[in-house]
């Protein structure tokens, strides 16, 4: 049992930092596919053709996926320096939701709180050592 309890923040930071993907990945897809300025119009991409725009809708999904992999990495491997790379990142991904707070921010900032959630939770500790 005391091994539950002391696994079980890490498997809190597992699901809030996956749950954090998912959600980039679902804001990502909606921002491809919907259509923003009328009903049956044209997506955000269409009509704003700017490199910046495009880079703005896909940041939440490429640090959130970063993030993840170095918290996996500090996790799996004892190593602090990915974690903290993972701070870093999802603490500039939730400086980033608050920056464009008025445009996708308000829709980037929970899975921005969930993945800076996860990587103060993450704890690192020696490395494992495989099964054999």
């Amino acid at each position: 049992m005391g091994s539950q309890r002391r696994s079980r923040p890490g498997r809190t930071a597992f699901w809030l930092a996956s749950a954090a993907v998912a959600w980039a990945v679902g804001f990502t897809a909606w921002v491809l596919t919907a259509s923003f300025y009328e009903p049956g119009g044209e997506t955000i991409l269409a009509v704003n053709e700017e490199l910046t725009v495009r880079l703005a809708l896909f940041t939440p999904l490429v640090v959130s996926a970063l993030v993840w992999l170095a918290l996996h990495v500090a996790c799996r491997n004892g190593n602090r320096a990915a974690r903290t790379w993972g701070v870093v990142g999802a603490c500039l991904l939730l400086f980033f939701s608050l920056l464009t707070g008025f445009t996708i921010g308000a829709f980037v900032l929970p899975g921005a709180v969930a993945l800076t959630a996860a990587a103060v939770m993450t704890r690192v500790g020696p490395a494992r050592v495989p099964r054999t």
